[in-house]
């Protein structure tokens, strides 16, 4: 049986990468450079967290607004102020209770293609 620790990375697709890459480097403190040999994908880090955002600019709505990426954080409610002072007030906040494991308080926005981001801090 696989028993993993963490996912490690994962891969989200937007329409274009200059306005992702804006957009997440106003946001979060990530960098984000091209990835070598892949002009269409964006390597995106800090300390702790890295992933991919690749270019599809076809990509359809209804799949865009289906994914969904979630960020630990030590301070929920001073994202929740960076949100508001950015000018990001479509957020929503709420608590998760249920899993055995790791429940958290929670907010959520989307970005400008429509993907769900979350910051969650462990409760």
């Amino acid at each position: 049986m696989i028993s993993p620790t963490a996912i490690d990375h994962t891969c989200l697709v937007v329409t274009s990468l200059c306005r992702a890459k804006k957009y997440y480097e106003r946001l979060f403190d990530f960098d984000l450079r091209p990835r070598e040999g892949d002009s269409d994908t964006l390597v995106v880090e800090s300390p702790s967290i890295h992933f991919f955002l690749t270019e599809s600019p076809e990509a359809p709505a209804e799949f865009l607004c289906k994914q969904h990426i979630s960020f630990r954080v030590d301070d929920l409610d001073a994202v929740v102020g960076r949100l508001r002072a950015l000018g990001i007030v479509d957020s929503t906040v709420g608590r998760v209770s249920f899993f055995r494991h790791a429940n958290y308080r929670w907010c959520e926005w989307r970005d400008p293609d429509g993907i769900r981001l979350e910051c969650v801090e462990l409760i």
